[in-house]
Formats: structure tokens, C-alpha cells, sequence
């Protein structure tokens, strides 16, 4: 039945890697009421209600806008027309676009291969759509997590896991009209990527996802710095896993978001836990223990005496903090977060990641380290497993 399980889900995921290419949401947590495209490699077709209407053969900026129920394109000399979607399809296997925000004002993105230009359902914004082979997607998500600056074995090792992600999430966003989103509710996808390495340490590692014991495809959660310990799984989202287990970490703790601080006022926490979790701070022996917390043996769950458990969790989201992974202490009228790491900790530490590959370990030994009980597999070799 194992035997069958692997195969059943290596078909699935060769079908999806094979596939052509993934519709990407792109801007998605911007309301783009209006925005400029422009080819920056190759020429691109522009159809419009499915009808081609010019090409950019010598290369040109269009300006997309929304009038009533219905999009209005237009260049610098004229108006093209009025429709209810467009296309801008690469006429090169290696086009790519920008694409700038006007309203709101944005930065420049740069993208690869294909966009689709719709209006969402209440015809208030555009709905933006990169149309992208997956590996090229899996380049820019790459580097939009990890940075320009780190290792090519450590792009190795971020491609499996972002590739990972991609194929265990792929449909969720498929009754929107699309599969991923590039905000991190997926995985940031912030633009093409121009680093070299990137590149290389996607195409190395083609084909490759994690899977656990029971041959399903790993939650690939990392973050940026565990500050010397990462979460097991279960005591940040109630997800009890066998490889995202408590791991202690020496490589991250003297990275760049290895510790940080943070203060607020005496009262501001005292209302706090009085008026949301009824916290007896009228008590001066409750009083010291809320102002006196701390994590000698390593990461705990709970703020925490007798009477009374908050989960750390809830803390950080409150007050907005880096990590769980703090202590606290008062001084004067002041109550002071003295804190290590950034992030949720399950997973991969990608700072102690990096600084593992910069200390010359394997891509396999980095993953090893921070999931425990997992499998490589190569999804190029699916056709052994169709013949047994």
C-alpha cells in the first residue's frame, strides 16, 4: 500500500512539474487601479477579448486603466481600446516584462514569459497574472526569500524546499482563477531573479522534493533566524509532525537577526494582561513573575505561573514582535523584550542555513539538520518506479 501511495503521489507531482508553466498572482496585496507594461527581452504579442490587436516588435510602454466594467489600453500616443481582458504573450522563450504600478504608485517589477490582465469579480481592481514556466517561478521565489548575496549550495537547498511548497500548495488559489499567490501566503515572488546562482542551483536540483516517512510531500516552513533553537511544529500551529521536530542551532546565533529588543511602557502591559487575559496584576507577587520572565532552558511554550498559561504565540502577534523566543524585564516605568531570532522557528533556519553552507556542508546535510526523518526524491527517476 506504501509502494502504491509513493507512486500515486510521483505521478501526481511529475504531472505538475512537467507542466508548462503555473498562473502566479503577481501585486496581489496591492488595489492596482492602474499600471504600465513594457517587454524588456523579446517582443510580445497584445491580444485583447482573445483577438490580436498589435505587437511589440519594437519594444513600447502600454498603459492599462479601469473605466466602468472594463479596461482601457493605451500607449503614449494613443487609446488602443476598450476590453474585458488582455494578453501579453512572449513571442521568445525568453521574454520578459515590466510592470509598474500608477495607482497606487509602485515600484518596478520584472517578470518572465506571459501575463494575463483581468478585473476581479466586483470589477474594482486588476486581477494580474504571471503566466511562468515553474522553474522560472521557483528562481524568483528563491530569491525573493533568500537574497542576492548568499551561496550557490544554499540556492540548491532553498529550490527544493520552495519548489516543495509549490507542489504540495499548487491548487490553492484555483477557484480564484489562478494557482499561487506571490505574497507569503505562498511564498514571496517579488520578481524575475538576476542572479546567476539562483539560476544554477534551480536547474542542479530540477526534479527534486522532500517527502517524509509516509512518502507525503513535507510542509517546507523556514524562517529567518531560530535564534539558537527552532519550534516543533505542533507548538505553533497545533500541527504535529515527525520532521519538524525542536532542534538546537549554534549557526545562526551570531547572524544578523540574532537578537533584538524592544520596549513598551510598565502600564501598557500591565492592562494588557489584565483586560485580555485577566491577569491578577493588582497581586505584587503576579506583578514580579509578569515582569521577570525568562527562557534559560531553551524555548518554552508558555508565559507561564501556576494559575495561569498565555502562549507565547499570542504574545508576539499582539505586540508585533520578531520572535517567541524572549525574555522580560522591568526598568523603571518600562518593560523591556529581550529577544532572540525572527520568526516562527519551525523549519529551516535560513541564517543558520546559510552560514552552514558558507562552513562547506552539503545541501543534503543542511536539510538533514533541520528535518528530521526526510527523503530526496527525484522525480526524473519516476519511471522505475512505473515498471516495478
Amino acid at each position: 500500500m506504501k509502494k502504491y501511495n509513493f507512486i500515486l503521489l510521483l505521478l501526481i507531482v511529475s504531472s505538475l512539474v512537467n507542466a508548462a508553466s503555473i498562473n502566479v498572482r503577481i501585486l496581489t496585496t496591492k488595489v492596482i487601479k492602474s499600471f504600465i507594461f513594457s517587454p524588456i527581452i523579446g517582443n510580445y504579442d497584445v491580444y485583447g477579448d482573445g483577438i490580436l490587436l498589435t505587437n511589440s516588435d519594437i519594444p513600447g510602454i502600454f498603459q492599462m486603466t479601469i473605466e466602468n466594467d472594463s479596461i482601457i489600453l493605451k500607449t503614449f500616443e494613443k487609446t488602443i481600446g476598450k476590453y474585458a481582458s488582455l494578453k501579453m504573450i512572449s513571442k521568445q522563450a525568453d521574454g520578459a516584462f515590466k510592470i509598474k504600478s500608477v495607482l497606487p504608485e509602485g515600484k518596478v517589477r520584472t517578470y518572465e514569459d506571459n501575463l494575463s490582465v483581468e478585473l476581479t469579480s466586483d470589477k474594482n481592481q486588476f486581477l494580474l497574472i504571471n503566466k511562468v514556466e515553474i522553474e522560472k517561478y521557483i528562481a524568483g521565489v528563491v530569491e525573493s526569500e533568500s537574497g542576492t548575496r548568499t551561496s550557490l549550495e544554499y540556492y540548491k537547498l532553498q529550490s527544493i524546499l520552495c519548489r516543495t511548497y509549490l507542489l504540495a500548495h499548487i491548487t490553492r488559489h484555483t477557484p480564484e482563477g489562478f494557482q499561487v499567490c506571490d505574497d507569503v501566503h505562498c511564498q514571496a515572488y517579488l520578481s524575475r531573479t538576476s542572479v546567476a546562482d539562483v539560476r544554477k542551483g534551480v536547474s542542479e536540483t530540477k526534479g527534486l522534493v522532500v517527502v517524509d516517512n509516509d512518502l507525503n510531500l513535507i510542509t517546507a516552513a523556514f524562517h529567518s533566524n531560530c535564534g539558537g533553537q527552532t519550534v516543533a511544529s505542533q507548538d505553533v500551529w497545533s500541527m504535529s509532525t515527525s520532521y519538524l521536530k525542536s532542534v538546537k542551532d549554534t549557526f545562526c546565533i551570531h547572524q544578523t537577526h540574532a537578537n533584538w529588543k524592544r520596549n513598551i511602557p510598565l502600564e501598557d502591559w500591565r492592562a494588557y494582561l489584565q483586560l485580555k487575559h485577566k491577569y491578577p496584576v493588582d497581586d505584587s507577587l503576579k506583578l514580579n513573575d509578569a515582569t521577570s520572565f525568562s527562557q534559560p532552558n531553551g524555548r518554552s511554550i508558555y508565559f507561564t505561573d501556576k494559575d495561569l498559561k498565555i502562549p507565547l504565540k499570542t504574545i508576539r502577534a499582539d505586540f508585533q514582535l520578531k520572535s517567541t523566543y524572549f525574555s522580560i524585564d522591568q526598568q523603571g516605568e518600562y518593560i523591556y523584550f529581550n529577544g532572540r531570532g525572527y520568526g516562527h522557528g519551525v523549519g529551516l533556519c535560513q541564517e543558520g542555513a546559510m552560514h552552514m553552507a558558507y562552513l562547506n556542508k552539503s545541501y543534503k546535510d543542511i536539510l538533514n539538520f533541520y528535518y528530521q526523518n526526510v527523503h530526496l526524491v527525484d522525480l526524473s527517476a519516476l519511471s522505475y518506479f512505473r515498471q516495478e
